[in-house]
């Protein structure tokens, strides 16, 4: 799918890259302000690299939520779980130029050669790794799961946009964002919600639902964990959301956000 594993460790191969692009730029700041022509404004570039960083992060999140607010609204504290993904880019990077800017007019100017530097290699750095990413030509595949009352349910062939969640009661994540996924999967009867259970009874799975007041619709038993490796998922939760012939459209491993989750799915449906 589109998750790295790192020991006992897994990450979203696109958070990693985001992180991994901060940890370059901050490295990347430091060597060029340690440079012969910066060196007396080491510290300062060090700083206001911090600052940039900072300030992308914020706008980008902020840009996020304003462009969703309507799914923040009831919840407004959700704007903080960064974890969940959920970032406009675009007003990331206006963020950070004014974070530059600033250091500009506080007669900083000294420190944007070696910071515009920096940006441009990270840049450059993350498109590679980017593109490097695996997107894998994937489809739903023909296989059976069991509904609750032990009924076999086939998966394939739902011929609508399709968004199937791999989950287990004993994940915290997926408990967390488990009341966020059945409220929108009654909130968009149009799609097809597939909440597959990774290797747990139906007694285990009742329960956890009775405990949490939410609806059965849509769970379905995987008691050997067989999707889990049809699909190439390396971790729980995970959630990919297919257009209406069955591709896949986008996958993300680890908790998601009702606003980003809304966001693939309208996208599954422009291109179904």
């Amino acid at each position: 799918m589109n998750a790295v594993s790192l020991g006992p460790f897994v990450f979203d191969a696109s958070r990693l890259a985001a992180v991994a692009a901060v940890l370059l730029f901050l490295t990347a700041s430091r060597i060029a302000a340690r440079t012969k022509r910066h060196a007396g404004h080491a510290g300062a570039v060090e700083a206001w690299a911090g600052w940039a960083v900072l300030a992308w992060i914020l706008g980008a999140r902020l840009g996020f939520v304003l462009a969703h607010a309507d799914n923040f609204t009831a919840a407004p504290l959700d704007a903080l779980k960064l974890w969940q993904g959920g970032f406009s880019a675009r007003a990331g990077w206006i963020a950070a130029g004014a974070a530059l800017g600033v250091a500009a007019l506080k007669g900083r100017g000294a420190v944007l050669r070696p910071l515009l530097i920096a940006a441009a290699i990270t840049a450059v750095a993350h498109q590679t790794i980017t593109a490097a990413l695996p997107r894998p030509q994937m489809r739903l595949p023909v296989m059976e799961l069991l509904a609750l009352d032990g009924s076999p349910v086939q998966l394939a062939g739902q011929d609508r946009v399709t968004v199937v969640n791999l989950w287990a009661t004993w994940c915290p994540p997926c408990r967390r964002e488990m009341p966020m996924m059945t409220a929108l999967a009654a909130e968009m009867p149009e799609v097809s919600f597939v909440f597959a259970n990774q290797g747990e009874s139906a007694g285990r799975i009742l329960a956890f639902l009775a405990a949490e007041g939410l609806p059965s619709d849509g769970m379905l038993r995987d008691p050997r964990g067989q999707l889990m490796g049809r699909l190439r998922a390396v971790g729980l939760p995970s959630t990919l959301v297919l257009d209406a012939t069955g591709d896949l459209v986008a996958a993300q491993t680890g908790e998601i956000s009702g606003a980003a989750l809304r966001d693939l799915i309208e996208t599954a449906k422009e291109q179904g």
